[in-house]
């Protein structure tokens, strides 16, 4: 098994101010429209996303942004060729915070074999932390470098 650990510090009245700066442009680059949801607990019946946002506190943003980025740096990657909307942070049923890595993020993740992620997300303030780990369990096709499979 294999250990990939990323962690991620945010400031989140950057998070706010990027949101009043940008808008929905902002949030539909960085988030899914599940994330949205999640962070907003909106319903169908608002036409703007921001409107909706302003009623939520921007903590939920900064942690998904924050867990988002310790993902990036778990899988070496940095965003070089990954999309925000690559890693997901939604809450599973208990609360918990877990990850969904989709394009790019999948396809580096996969290399590894099969990868379970842990995230841990915390908020003092006006910062939030999160810590990202990935166990990966190497799949038979890629335990050992090329060239020294038997």
């Amino acid at each position: 098994m294999n250990i990939y650990l990323g962690t991620d510090i945010v400031y989140v009245p950057r998070i706010q101010a990027a949101l009043d700066r940008f808008g929905d442009r902002f949030l539909e680059k960085v988030y899914t429209p599940a994330e949205q949801r999640d962070c907003a607990q909106l319903n169908s019946q608002h036409s703007s996303i921001k409107a909706k946002m302003n009623r939520v506190s921007c903590n939920q943003l900064a942690g998904r942004w924050a867990a988002k980025e310790a993902v990036v740096k778990a899988l070496g990657t940095g965003w070089r060729g990954i999309r925000y909307a690559d890693v997901e942070v939604q809450r599973d049923s208990r609360g918990a915070p877990n990850v969904q890595l989709h394009g790019t993020a999948a396809a580096q993740a996969s290399v590894w074999g099969n990868c379970q992620w842990q995230l841990s997300l915390s908020h003092d303030g006006d910062y939030c932390t999160a810590t990202a780990i990935a166990l990966c369990t190497p799949c038979e096709n890629n335990a050992a470098p090329p060239g020294e499979r038997n």
